[in-house]
């Protein structure tokens, strides 16, 4: 999951390796430059207690931040061949889990990397991290789980069918972090997320280290349950909270969303700024979205103009000419020339 700095034009990312013995995670942070995809600099940090690394990370102008969840992984199955990656680890629920903050290593305000422990929950993507110019804290959005008893890592996904009955559902949560005294502030649901089921969160390719007013989803539901996504949503989270009183079941009516109905399933969107439009117009944007028809057993490119409302319905259907695999991450680069752009 790298990430590009809007800034500098940056791709900022990072690998990784374990080093079994300490029960580390060793991990390395690069900038590559935008113009001949060299790198620009380059740091290596150690995480303790860390046996498996984090599946995202969120930038600023100076921040790297990595959220570890609470997994243990029983390597001896999985070196002997008898158990895939998921179904050697084991994840605690209802334990603490930590957030590293790093410098980016083209950062000028180098620092000592340093950890903060967040209450029980379960990340797996960011949508963006910002600096609060009013009160200097780290913020970012992220998808993930409430706590919850559960202690196998995706079993629930196993067999013929995801049993939803026993997936928790999943959320867009809010994380605030005090860096000068390197303290927890709060993490919670987002802002105008309640009883949102969604994943694949994303915003305007501009606002990835800025405050962004509206962050895209892939949605299952509005009610809290967990259901197959099977539409879009744009979550107002800066907006006052007034959805937190919400109750399990009850709709989050406020949301605007577009669902395509039964037998319809889709993955992860993505926010492409529109051709000479003003970049600092988080709405002068489209939505693209692979979609699956399970009754046609097609796929089709959904397509939405983000200056309109989601729920007025995508401006067009690209149908392909067969089925595409569920996917979950991808991008979109413009054609420099008559050529059609590519969306993978």
């Amino acid at each position: 999951h790298p990430n590009v700095c809007p800034k500098t034009g940056n791709l900022v990312g990072w690998h990784w390796s374990q080093l079994v013995l300490e029960g580390a995670l060793e991990v390395t942070f690069t900038e590559w430059s935008s113009d001949k995809f060299e790198p620009v600099a380059s740091s290596t940090f150690q995480i303790p207690n860390c046996e498996l690394a984090p599946h995202d990370m969120a930038i600023t102008d100076d921040y790297i931040i990595l959220k570890v969840n609470a997994l243990t992984m029983n390597q001896m199955p999985f070196l002997a061949g008898v158990a895939g990656p998921a179904a050697a680890l084991s994840m605690d629920g209802r334990a603490p889990v930590y957030v590293h903050v790093f410098p980016r290593p083209t950062s000028l305000n180098q620092f000592e990397p340093f950890a903060v422990q967040v209450p029980p929950c379960f990340s797996i993507h960011f949508s963006h991290a910002y600096v609060d110019d009013e009160t200097g804290h780290i913020v970012t959005f992220f998808s993930g789980w409430p706590p919850s008893d559960a202690k196998d890592f995706l079993g629930a996904w196993a067999g013929f069918a995801p049993d939803y009955k026993v997936i928790p559902p999943t959320f867009l949560w809010k994380l605030e972090i005090n860096p000068k005294t390197q303290q927890f502030v709060k993490v919670g649901i987002a802002p105008g997320s309640t009883n949102v089921c969604a994943e694949h969160p994303l915003v305007h390719p501009n606002f990835t280290t800025r405050k962004a007013q509206n962050v895209y989803v892939s949605a299952s539901n509005i009610v809290g349950d967990s259901t197959a996504p099977n539409g879009f949503a744009r979550l107002r989270v800066e907006d006052d909270e007034e959805d937190t009183m919400l109750a399990q079941g009850e709709p989050n009516k406020a949301v605007d969303a577009y669902w395509f109905g039964t037998r319809y399933t889709g993955g992860e969107p993505l926010i492409v700024p529109k051709r000479n439009g003003n970049v600092e117009n988080e709405r002068e944007a489209y939505l693209l979205g692979m979609m699956r028809d399970a009754s046609r057993d097609k796929s089709f490119v959904a397509v939405f103009d983000l200056e309109k409302d989601l729920r007025d319905g995508p401006v067009c259907k690209i149908w392909l000419k067969s089925n595409i695999p569920h996917g979950l991450h991808g991008c979109f680069v413009e054609a420099d020339n008559a050529d059609s752009s590519v969306f993978c």
